[in-house]
């Protein structure tokens, strides 16, 4: 450490033999640099005299120099984003000023030259350069050839046909993905919904998905234009028929009257064979009949 400070001691010695000597021009400086050279030669004073007292044994505790170095440090901290934005204009800066102490030990005949040269360019030439910057659009937008090629800044733009497809196998996905039950079950697990009773069994067909579907979008629809949407008899069938596959006994008796019908007709068929010589000799009857009246 002592020798650190011996080192340190000695440039600064240096240094304020220069300034004396006025070979170092410490007058008309950036004021934004001044200022934070006096906070870094405030807080290192502060921080010196902090060293000393604990090197002392002397309590700390409550004492100015602790809040003023916490402020000092806050501000140090605060003037880094200003830090980073003067960067490059400190630099253009120092570089002129290097480049005028050169240009003072060249004869004063190729002075002027250069200065009619430079003109009011140099002036310019502190603000930043967008020229210097990597021509990203210009590289992609080139082709080898020479062709032009528009830079791919958003995304490609793809066949009607197979943008179509990507669609359709999206929705189809989506559309399964609903439809299955399992899925469904899934998707509420995770959403932490509440897990659904059915009082019924074979609610879940596609059928019955796409009925209930239907059913929701055309409810949805009457409550928000206030109205009654007619029903045809399409729907009133596919109605009938999903209340029979949820009340799976509905449909057991469906066919009994069929059945009974055709039962009674076989039985009347049996006990007619008698009963049809009968009527033919009937009609006989009535046709020999008819046919003598004609005759009178």
């Amino acid at each position: 450490m002592k020798d650190g400070l011996d080192l340190v001691r000695s440039k600064v010695e240096s240094l304020t033999r220069k300034v004396r000597k006025n070979q170092l021009l410490t007058g008309d400086g950036i004021g934004y640099l001044e200022a934070k050279h006096h906070l870094l030669l405030s807080y290192c004073q502060d921080l010196v005299y902090y060293l000393l007292r604990k090197a002392k044994g002397l309590s700390v505790d409550g004492h100015p120099v602790v809040r003023s170095l916490v402020e000092i440090r806050l501000f140090l901290e605060k003037i880094r984003p200003i830090d980073k934005k003067m960067e490059y204009q400190i630099q253009k800066l120092t570089n002129a000023a290097d480049g005028a102490a050169a240009q003072d030990k060249v004869p004063d005949a190729e002075v002027n030259v250069k200065g009619r040269q430079q003109g009011e360019d140099d002036l310019l030439g502190y603000r930043p350069n967008p020229d210097m910057m990597d021509p990203k659009i210009v590289s992609e937008g080139q082709g080898k050839d020479g062709i032009y090629v528009p830079p791919r800044i958003g995304p490609a733009a793809m066949d009607d046909s197979h943008s179509k497809d990507a669609v359709r196998k999206e929705k189809r996905l989506l559309r399964m993905a609903t439809e299955n039950p399992y899925f469904k079950e899934m998707i509420d697990d995770a959403a932490d919904r509440p897990e659904e009773w059915k009082e019924t069994a074979g609610d879940e067909s596609k059928e019955f998905m796409a009925y209930m579907r239907q059913r929701e979008k055309q409810e949805k629809a009457e409550e928000e234009l206030f109205t009654r949407a007619p029903v045809t008899k399409r729907e009133k069938y596919m109605e009938k028929q999903m209340k029979k596959q949820l009340h799976g006994l509905q449909g057991l008796t469906d066919g009994f009257d069929l059945g009974m019908n055709t039962l009674l007709d076989g039985e009347k068929e049996d006990d007619g064979g008698s009963s049809e010589p009968r009527r033919q000799s009937a009609g006989r009857r009535k046709h020999q009949k008819g046919g003598k009246r004609k005759r009178h």
